[in-house]
């Protein structure tokens, strides 16, 4: 809701509207630029009344009525009038004066002091947004934790099954970070299509194993030459929860490689909140675009 003037201010807006107005129609054309209707306008003119009694008539309707925003409005055409509007039959004098006690009486432009008021209040209502916002995904985060620490301890869960839940809770985490990707999914053919995820005009095709031991070179193997056949904008996103053989690393490491390694430790320090997905993702491009490196561990950033 926009301020109420004081009455000091009202009172000053009529004595304003006798000093800076002798025509009728000067006066009519002032009250259209300010919002007010027609209606309202012949409701308080005509015989018996000066301009003096249809102003407060006018303003005392609109203040009944709420609105607070054309008493605004007629305040701040007032506060921007520096002389009488007819001035050959007025004492341009007499409105002047009035109009910088006007001026000097508000401080301010009430319009402009409207913008600065709804200003403040959509900045806030977009900070608390962000705040509730920020809450919400830290509470998804902790669950998607709580699902990966289970996936760690359960001693009842099949590797097939722990395969298919490391991808479930990588697919939710990219979703929550609001990176555009899409999940494996078998066609009407039953063939299996694989997930993929867009990030910086690439697109990364996904694999996701849970195994004991490391992965080595012939997975990676497999894997490049799946990438290889793709487009050049296709790269592949490796998520291995035991991590990666050193030799598989250096061997699709070097020029112009096309797959990212993310192991499992990299992934529980995400999901721990230690490190941001979008500056994991960019430290493992860079590391990719400047020294052709495809794995970059993620405890070099959080120590």
């Amino acid at each position: 809701m926009s301020n109420k003037l004081s009455f000091a201010a009202k009172e000053a807006i009529v004595e304003l509207t006798g000093a800076c107005f002798w025509y009728w129609n000067a006066y009519y054309s002032f009250l259209d630029s300010c919002g007010v209707s027609k209606q309202l306008q012949r409701r308080h003119s005509g015989e018996g009344f000066s301009k003096y009694q249809s102003m407060r008539g006018i303003l005392g309707d609109l203040e009944t009525s709420n609105r607070f925003d054309i008493i605004n409005e007629i305040a701040s055409n007032f506060y921007k009038m520096r002389t009488a509007v007819n001035k050959d039959a007025l004492d341009t004098a007499k409105a002047e004066r009035l109009l910088s006690e006007f001026r000097e009486l508000l401080g301010s432009d009430p319009i402009d002091l409207e913008i600065e008021r709804r200003g403040r209040e959509a900045a806030k209502a977009a900070h608390q947004g962000r705040i509730a916002t920020a809450g919400l995904k830290r509470s998804k985060l902790d669950e998607l934790n709580r699902s990966f620490m289970a996936l760690l301890t359960n001693a009842n869960v099949t590797p097939q099954q722990r395969g298919f839940e490391f991808e479930r809770i990588f697919f939710d985490l990219l979703e929550l970070s609001e990176i555009e990707c899409r999940r494996p999914f078998r066609n009407i053919s039953n063939e299996q299509i694989d997930g993929h995820f867009r990030y910086e005009k690439f697109d990364y095709l996904v694999e996701v194993k849970w195994t004991s031991e490391l992965t080595k070179q012939p997975d990676l193997s497999i894997f490049d030459g799946k990438i290889r056949g793709k487009v050049q904008s296709t790269r592949g996103f490796f998520l291995s929860q035991s991590g990666f053989d050193d030799s598989a690393i250096v061997k699709f490491s070097g020029d112009s490689p096309r797959i990212v390694l993310m192991s499992g430790e990299d992934i529980a320090l995400i999901l721990g909140g230690q490190i941001l997905i979008e500056d994991a993702m960019k430290a493992k491009i860079d590391a990719i675009v400047r020294h052709g490196t495809i794995f970059f561990p993620l405890r070099t950033m959080a120590t």
